[in-house]
């Protein structure tokens, strides 16, 4: 009889309501490519859509068109035109878009994916998707390799997000900043150019300290190696940049120190005045100017953090996707700004300046592009609407607004298949509510985003990031980048682990976070299914075991991760079942080496019965339940045991007190590393349902008290089971109606004093 089966039993035996299945839910036929994952925040995956009667603001700079129709095959824009012209045949789903706007999918071009305090690997791709960023250039990193994994990974579907145009780490001076590469030896800087190169990045960042002559170097080998230069300069000018060959230069007006007094050559250094005296119609500003126009040099715009800095004022959207202790630091800030007053660093006159300058620039004919530069209370995808709207209040039209936000950025990243509305372009397509020329905010009203032809909801998308930006999961992709729980439990990893189409049961997370193994229902033969954490993303999820007939379920890291134990009804003798079900392990050396061939833990643990989920302290002490071996017992009737370690090898077990066992059904127990509580399934009758889960302490002399049941918090009409706490004791996982949940640890402090 495999757990299953018991399980059933059991739940007849003991009269409880049957047990409700869960239902397979009718999917959209999707592309063999898109995880279920990426596919949950997908609205629109037909081959042929038709948008109709929508105003398009095409990208090229051209004046918005109204009543159009565009035709999408396959994610490729096909045809564009009066809707009065343009026949929609059988097999295009259309979209009646009246009283709608649609912009070319938003092209960032200084879109980090971290804050200064955490990288925002799980948020920032959602966000900037969300927003209608279909495409982002990540203009410097602190975080290579983990973005791009997660570039790869959007590329095969797995996650959802933008395009993202990898960067490689900051380049500095000899006296920059320690954490980025200095240049202190010609050939160390070429060939760690080389490197990132091969690594697939295709640009790369000098950061303040970069003197004309490191700038040289750089720019040469970068482009040797195809790759584009852009700056946070300060120690080189923007006129000897220009000279040199920079490809863009960022942040606008701010940080120009041709226009510093006091400059020393080569050194960030000299007065800034500049940038609340120096007058925008000057011969001086129209130089420098033209000398990066005439030599081909992009200016970046980053206007949304320089409002952040100067006025220090969220939006509530802002607040709702920033985790709490980042929320905390930017309320201290705002008091800051509003105890300082007029001596506030940043001047409202600088953006104002800032604004004019890149106006300029432009309509002289300069290259401009955009990016929100997020951090602070600007928020990625959030400060990409926020330009949108400072470019209109800095005199921009609406056309040339968009303009720079999509087909310049295309044009600079030498791409021909992005960044207008036009016949023949990738189908990257921003359905915004209402009319974006009459209003700015329309900007952030996004209906749908169309990438490569597929559909995201924006909503989905936002939710899925609330209150986690910046978070400690959010910085490091450990719980898959989940937000972490507080009080409630929440389903775990929704889409990813627990997936509505299949049962999960049971979990077990490595210490660092990197491993996650978990047992799945297939079919009535349970597999232990595993993942891990490489560069930021997670593995692809695949069998621990390969066998369609033998059971593997509750899986279990030992103290010191070197085992992972696990039940199975596998024969003892050859790779075939058996009528009972035991303990067994694999091994290994260390993380990097291979597991071993499975290994049955033996006497004095198993026996000819069934024992379950085994539950390790940190001195190596098992708990594990077994089934009842006394001679009246109820056949369904499990008690725990516990095992002590001892020189290599585990003693005969002890049963628990009574407090512990009834002569019902007791198992699924884990035991906390120092002892010093254990969480448990039981079904008795006066539970809340099929299974639940029970809680017992034990005090100072070493007395285990009474389990008590943790209540609807935790516990339902359907079967509660297979508990597992963090190694750090953060978090409660536990499976229930056949997914996995987890919950804040907090919560086990009701139960202490019952």
């Amino acid at each position: 009889m495999n757990r299953i089966t018991i399980i059933l039993t059991l739940t007849i035996l003991v009269s409880l309501q049957g047990c409700g299945q869960k239902q397979a839910t009718d999917i959209q036929t999707k592309k063999n490519d898109i995880s279920d994952y990426t596919q949950s925040f997908i609205s629109i995956d037909s081959p042929r859509i038709a948008l109709s009667n929508v105003k398009i603001i095409d990208g090229t700079g051209n004046p918005s068109r109204n009543s159009q129709t565009v035709l999408i095959e396959n994610g490729i824009i096909v045809d564009i035109g009066d809707s009065k012209d343009i026949e929609i045949t059988n097999g295009f789903h259309e979209m009646d878009l009246s009283g709608r706007t649609i912009i070319p999918g938003i092209i960032g071009m200084h879109n980090h994916m971290r804050i200064p305090e955490s990288a925002m690997l799980s948020t920032s791709p959602k966000l900037y998707l969300a927003c209608g960023v279909t495409t982002i250039q990540t203009c410097g990193t602190g975080n290579p390799y983990e973005e791009i994994a997660i570039a790869k990974s959007i590329d095969r579907g797995e996650q959802p997000g933008p395009e993202i145009i990898n960067s490689g780490p900051y380049l500095t001076g000899p006296k920059g900043k320690s954490n980025f590469i200095r240049f202190t030896d010609e050939k160390m800087v070429r060939d760690t150019i080389k490197y990132w190169a091969g690594q697939g990045v295709k640009w790369l960042k000098v950061y303040r300290n970069t003197r004309p002559q490191d700038l040289k170097v750089i720019v040469d080998e970068a482009h040797r190696n195809n790759l584009k230069v852009t700056g946070h300069l300060c120690a080189t000018t923007y006129s000897e940049a220009a000279e040199i060959g920079i490809d863009a230069i960022e942040h606008g007006f701010i940080h120009n120190y041709d226009h510093a007094t006091d400059k020393e050559a080569g050194v960030c250094s000299g007065n800034t005045d500049f940038r609340t005296n120096l007058d925008i119609n000057s011969n001086e500003v129209n130089k420098v100017q033209q000398k990066l126009i005439s030599n081909g040099v992009a200016l970046g715009s980053t206007l949304a953090i320089f409002e952040a800095l100067a006025n220090v004022n969220a939006d509530a959207r802002d607040l709702e996707v920033m985790a709490p202790f980042y929320i905390e630091a930017y309320q201290k800030r705002k008091l800051r700004k509003q105890e300082q007053g007029e001596d506030w660093y940043f001047k409202p006159e600088w953006l104002a300046k800032s604004m004019a300058y890149e106006l300029q620039f432009f309509r002289q004919g300069g290259l401009l592009v955009a990016g929100p530069d997020p951090g602070l209370h600007n928020m990625p995808g959030f400060g990409d609407q926020k330009n949108y709207e400072l470019f209109l209040e800095a005199g921009f039209e609406p056309e040339e607004a968009i303009q720079v936000m999509t087909s310049n950025g295309a044009k600079l990243l030498s791409r021909t298949d992005i960044g207008t509305i036009e016949k023949g372009k990738l189908a990257n397509i921003v359905v915004l509510n209402g009319d974006l020329e009459s209003n700015p905010k329309v900007i952030r009203e996004v209906e749908i985003v169309l990438k490569n032809g597929i559909g995201f909801d924006p909503n989905k998308l936002i939710k899925s990031a609330k209150g986690n930006v910046g978070s400690e999961t959010d910085n490091t992709m450990v719980y898959f980048g989940q937000k972490p729980p507080l009080n409630e439990p929440e389903l775990f990893a929704p889409n990813i682990i627990s997936k509505p189409n299949r049962s999960e049961f049971g979990c077990t997370i490595s210490g660092d976070g990197n491993e996650f193994y978990f047992g799945v229902d297939n079919n009535g033969v349970m597999e232990i299914h595993y993942t891990k954490l490489k560069d930021g993303v997670w593995t692809p999820q695949s069998k621990l075991f390969d066998s369609d007939t033998i059971s593997y379920n509750d899986p279990m890291l030992s103290p010191d991760e070197k085992r992972l134990y696990f039940i199975s009804n596998r024969s003892l003798n050859e790779d075939s079942t058996k009528d009972d079900i035991d303990i067994w392990y694999i091994e290994r050396e260390n993380k990097q080496s291979n597991w071993s061939e499975p290994i049955n833990l033996g006497l004095p643990v198993n026996s000819h019965l069934n024992e379950y989920y085994a539950s390790f302290t940190n001195d190596g002490t098992l708990y594990f339940a077994s089934q009842d071996k006394s001679v009246n017992a109820l056949s369904y009737a499990f008690d725990i045991y516990r095992s002590e370690y001892k020189k290599g090898e585990f003693l005969k077990p002890e049963q628990m007190p009574k407090a512990i066992n009834t002569n019902r059904y007791e198992a699924d127990v884990f035991i906390s590393p120092d002892e010093s509580y254990m969480i448990f399934c039981s079904i008795r009758k006066n539970g809340n349902g099929q299974g639940d889960l029970y809680i017992s302490y034990r005090d100072k002399d070493g007395k285990w008290g009474d389990a008590v049941n943790m209540g609807n918090t935790i516990n339902t009409a359907k079967h509660e089971l297979c508990p597992f706490v963090t190694r750090d004791g953060k978090y409660l996982f536990y499976t229930s109606n056949n997914d996995i949940y987890w919950v804040s640890t907090k919560i086990l402090d009701n139960y202490r004093e019952q």
